[in-house]
């Protein structure tokens, strides 16, 4: 009975532990966005926190929103639209699926249009580790 205590202890460590980030792919290449923030706002406006460079995406195209799970970590969560609910313009896309919401999992790939994708990543690896992996990426923010 002890080991199973251990392994679920282990388990909310290892949550615990995973950093967080995104992965974008725009015109400007891929760069690394690391997720800590509560709330990110992803579009092509100059005030979004994750700025994408597309006249595809709208001025304000989706929410990154930091929810906690039931084991003491954290996801992050994405919503189509801006702030106000309104949705985005093209829509949002997460493993070749249009959704309106959606909690997201470690290498789900997000399509916000045609030519700009993004790839959400946990790990309990380095951000240098993350960079190293991801070919040309630049640090983002």
């Amino acid at each position: 009975m002890e080991a199973a205590s251990t392994d679920r202890m282990s388990d909310v460590a290892d949550k615990q532990l995973l950093n967080h980030a995104l992965i974008v792919k725009d015109r400007n290449g891929p760069k690394a966005y690391w997720l800590t923030a509560e709330v990110y706002t992803l579009g092509r406006d100059a005030s979004n926190s994750i700025r994408i460079d597309s006249r595809f995406v709208s001025r304000q195209h989706a929410l990154l929103y930091r929810v906690s799970d039931s084991n003491g970590g954290f996801f992050y969560q994405i919503l189509d639209g801006d702030p106000n609910g309104n949705p985005s313009t093209n829509g949002l896309y997460i493993n070749n699926q249009r959704i309106d919401f959606f909690d997201l999992q470690h290498g789900d790939e997000i399509r916000l249009s045609s030519d700009v994708t993004a790839t959400y990543i946990t790990t309990p690896k380095t951000f240098d580790y993350i960079l190293s992996t991801y070919e040309r990426t630049k640090i983002a923010g």
